[in-house]
């Protein structure tokens, strides 16, 4: 990896992070809410749901509309909007008011998942990509876990609007950053022209993707803005000790993102990937059953943090490497998968805080528990039929030819479309045997 390529793993990963930072700050707050401007937990899956819902209308717009285009410009854009709605929420008065600043904040949160993302996948490739994706998706998660344990101590001691106030500050120092740093160092040539121009117009990607996107999206969702909800109501926590909990698991998901940039060494992806549900299956249902107590419900909280974060690069490194086989253009791809977790999150937001209005927040966990063992299901079927139908993922080497280009490797177009071949029904001399 070189140095260029690292600075725009950095600031992408900062954006990363004040992005997803910004559009949980309400959340870190919902006991807060509650209260303050009297509203129910079902006015809350309404504001959960519809925020979701607009990621799931513009990240696939934003996706097409940003290939090719310079990515400093749109992150900061996005970054720029997320400040606008920030503000606002200094002057909300209820309900309807603090529901036009989440649609305003997730408008401007659209920007990142299929702009930054795509930069990453265009900037690495081969074992790199999967360490770059875990790292991103990691500071993602640093972004949220700041916002959880700053937002209530900062609310108690100056108040409402000096808690948002000082939250639009780092977004703006933010903006600074992306234009000054980013625009200097991605490179207008950092793709292949090559496979530019081999590159499907219209993205298709496997209905796999969409899926384990949308339970990862939707379980992440309902836990951050749920979860100390149902702590304070189940273990008697006030709103900053719910808040560390939460915090607790934030931390934990950062670490289980940066891990998976190791594990391609024991297991393949998919497997991985298949595992990783199959443990969140487990903690949350535990969760669910045990929040009463502070102390197992903490470590079943940690255990599914470590869990449920890693679906979100494995997902991506799996649909990277199908993408380079498939030979499609990542930006609405992104987009396309980006708004699947939007959709699990914008879905089982509304649908968990129904539940939780008129059966309890604890089925809603149930609920949620049942899916992300179905997301284990749906991963061992995919490996399966993969191999059912003679699909193997690409090499590191194969996968180089995609992003790297023919003529550093030495190699014809011919060739490359060997190499490329998703059903590997030519074999390359090196590779036989």
């Amino acid at each position: 990896m070189s140095k260029v390529s690292n600075r725009v793993l950095y600031v992408v990963s900062l954006n990363h992070a004040t992005n997803d930072g910004s559009v949980y700050l309400l959340s870190s707050l919902f006991p807060v809410v509650l209260s303050l401007f009297d509203i129910s937990v079902l006015q809350v899956g309404i504001i959960v749901s519809l925020g979701y819902l607009v990621n799931v209308l513009f990240q696939p717009v934003i996706g097409h509309y940003g290939e090719g285009r310079d990515p400093a410009r749109l992150l900061a854009l996005g970054i720029a909007l997320i400040t606008i709605s920030i503000i606002s929420f200094i002057f909300a008065t209820g309900f309807l008011s603090l529901l036009a600043s989440v649609v305003l904040l997730r408008l401007g949160s659209s920007f990142f998942h299929p702009v930054g993302i795509s930069t990453v996948s265009r900037t690495y490739d081969g074992p790199a990509l999967q360490k770059a994706m875990g790292f991103q998706s990691a500071f993602g998660n640093l972004g949220v876990l700041l916002t959880f344990l700053t937002a209530a101590p900062l609310y108690l001691l100056v108040g409402w609007r000096s808690t948002f106030l000082v939250f639009a500050i780092w977004t703006m120092m933010d903006i600074l950053l992306t234009l000054t740093v980013l625009r200097s160092r991605i490179s207008r040539e950092s793709s292949n022209p090559l496979a530019e121009s081999q590159e499907s117009s219209s993205p298709r990607i496997p209905l796999f993707f969409a899926v384990a996107a949308f339970i990862s999206g939707g379980t992440y969702a309902v836990i951050l803005n749920f979860a100390n909800i149902f702590l304070g109501a189940e273990a008697h926590l006030g709103v900053s000790q719910a808040n560390l909990i939460v915090s607790s698991f934030i931390a934990l998901a950062f670490i289980g993102a940066l891990a998976t940039g190791g594990w391609r060494r024991f297991l393949p992806t998919n497997v991985v990937l298949a595992i990783s549900y199959l443990v969140a299956f487990v903690t949350i249902a535990a969760f669910t059953l045990v929040a009463g107590n502070v102390i197992l419900g903490t470590v079943a909280l940690l255990a599914n943090g470590f869990a449920i974060s890693s679906t979100y690069p494995l997902t991506y490194t799996e649909l990277s490497r199908y993408l380079a086989a498939m030979n499609q253009k990542a930006g609405r791809s992104f987009g396309l998968l980006s708004s699947s977790q939007t959709i699990g999150a914008s879905i089982l937001g509304l649908v968990s805080g129904y539940i939780s209005q008129f059966l309890g927040l604890g089925v809603a966990f149930g609920v949620v528990a049942g899916l992300t063992l179905l997301g284990s299901v749906a991963t061992f079927l995919w490996i399966r039929g993969g191999n059912r139908r003679g699909y193997k993922p690409i090499s590191d080497k194969r996968y180089r030819t995609r992003f790297v280009g023919t003529q550093a490797l030495g190699w014809n177009e011919t060739r490359m479309a060997e190499t490329m071949d998703p059903l590997n029904r030519r074999t390359l001399p090196e590779e036989r045997g």
